[in-house]
């Protein structure tokens, strides 16, 4: 087996990794080598950018926000629909709770 040392870890680093492994029920060690395996069945950034890079682009008729807008007003209806009630006017141009 191969060594790898990491030196230098910040206190509170190392303070969160003890307490997440002792969660666990894990050594640090085991605790860390679970993280790198988990790291290592995802794609790196790049190969995850040259994956996306060969996908062939897609036009689109609506911008991102027009069709968030009306699945929101579509659900909107629905909900109303199902308690019996009208929805209330939507004025143009407002901008609701979470600042859309």
């Amino acid at each position: 087996m191969s060594i790898i040392q990491v030196k230098n870890v910040p206190p509170a680093m190392h303070g969160e990794l003890r307490r997440r492994a002792d969660q666990e029920g894990l050594t640090i060690r085991d605790y860390v080598l679970k993280l790198i395996e988990r790291d290592q069945r995802l794609p790196s950034k790049t190969d995850w950018l040259d994956r996306v890079a060969e996908l062939e682009p897609v036009s689109v008729s609506q911008s991102a926000a027009e069709v968030i807008r009306e699945a929101r007003e579509e659900r909107d209806q629905e909900l109303m629909d199902r308690v019996g009630g009208a929805p209330s006017p939507k004025r143009k141009g407002s901008v609701g709770a979470r600042g859309r």
